[in-house]
């Protein structure tokens, strides 16, 4: 079948930016997916701010003001923005909406337009449903996660050293992290906290993602233990991340599903979150991690965050039955099992929304 996704959005990127200096989880996810779909014999084409058009792992990436002149598709998906819907008078044979954040404004003007048409609105998390929810808008759904490389994810549970890990972007709760961590370094002395992650995931050059760290820190040091990472190219990122004992990530962010959390289950490196949103998804309470409720801003939350780190880093037998549930929840996510659960949506047109 042929297949096309329109991102309107005005930032440039192509598919090798994935695997270096990285990509937001926007834009990551469509470029696993994609990539996944034409894997598995579909005819892909993405519309977006490509600086670099051309075919890339079967997927032809094009820029978005060549969809005006392209053939109309099998399935067209409009992207997170409501900038990216068909207009009214698409011929395509199946109309759908990939609901990335957590604004209600793309679907609702999608279900406007395609609701009569059998248009459907595919959501990553309950969090996304919610937010529906609360803005009346009446489309049906269908809930698939997004997709993560979990077959990349190979090394050993055992033998960890104390490496806590912060990779979601700094502005989410890093500062927090930074301010707890020296509880955690006097209870575990070879403790080290990695932060990766910065600014270029979503576009900004090196300078300027440098200022962006500049003013998160202030020209303070880091405290003893801290390894600022920043980006890496994916292959070692994925090193890194199983390389850590836990990740630590207290989130003052609406997260509609964190790639970063589902990431840190594949690597087998159990999470320490807020139950913020989609957060309570990504982490089961007491079972693949722990969830800490209250301000990250406040003393007696960061005290409860460097707890429950300081105590899944002295018990590891937890931590490794944590982290084993996280791999085997994780397990569902591989690009492969996003891909076909996307094929389900066009067998039948008359599919009832999940709530």
């Amino acid at each position: 079948m042929r297949w096309q996704f329109h991102y309107p959005k005005r930032t440039s990127f192509y598919p090798p930016d994935y695997d270096n200096p990285g990509l937001g989880g926007c834009e990551a996810s469509l470029v696993l997916l994609t990539r996944a779909l034409a894997a598995r014999g579909h005819h892909v084409e993405v519309f977006n701010c490509c600086y670099r058009p051309g075919i890339y792992d079967g997927v032809t990436w094009r820029m978005t003001w060549e969809l005006d002149t392209a053939p109309a598709p099998d399935v067209a998906v409009a992207v997170r923005f409501d900038e990216a819907l068909w207009p009214a008078g698409s011929k395509a044979g199946h109309h759908l909406f990939w609901m990335l954040d957590d604004r209600a404004r793309g679907p609702a003007a999608f279900a406007d337009t395609f609701r009569g048409r059998g248009g459907q609105v595919v959501l990553a998390s309950q969090a996304m449903q919610q937010r529906l929810g609360a803005a009346s808008v009446d489309i049906s759904t269908r809930l698939i996660p997004l997709p993560v490389e979990t077959e990349r994810y190979t090394r050993p549970l055992t033998g960890r050293a104390p490496i806590c890990l912060f990779a979601s972007m700094p502005n989410r709760g890093l500062d927090s992290a930074l301010a707890l961590w020296p509880r955690i370094r006097a209870a575990v002395p070879d403790a080290e906290l990695w932060v990766t992650s910065g600014w270029q995931l979503w576009g900004f050059t090196n300078s300027e993602s440098d200022d962006r760290w500049h003013q998160l820190l202030g020209g303070r040091p880091l405290p003893d233990g801290v390894r600022l990472l920043g980006t890496r190219p994916r292959a070692e990122l994925i090193e890194i991340q199983q390389q850590a004992a836990l990740t630590l990530y207290p989130c003052r962010f609406p997260e509609m599903f964190c790639l970063s959390a589902a990431e840190s289950a594949a690597a087998g490196a159990p999470v320490i979150t807020s139950p913020v949103d989609a957060l309570t998804e990504r982490v089961h309470h007491d079972q693949t991690g722990i969830l800490i409720a209250g301000d990250i801003d406040e003393y007696d939350t960061q005290n409860a965050f460097a707890t429950a780190a300081i105590g899944l880093l002295t018990d590891p037998t937890r931590r490794t039955a944590m982290a084993r549930a996280g791999q085997a929840g994780a397990a569902r996510l591989a690009p492969g099992r996003v891909a076909a659960a996307w094929e389900t949506l066009l067998i039948s047109r008359a599919c009832g929304p999940e709530r």
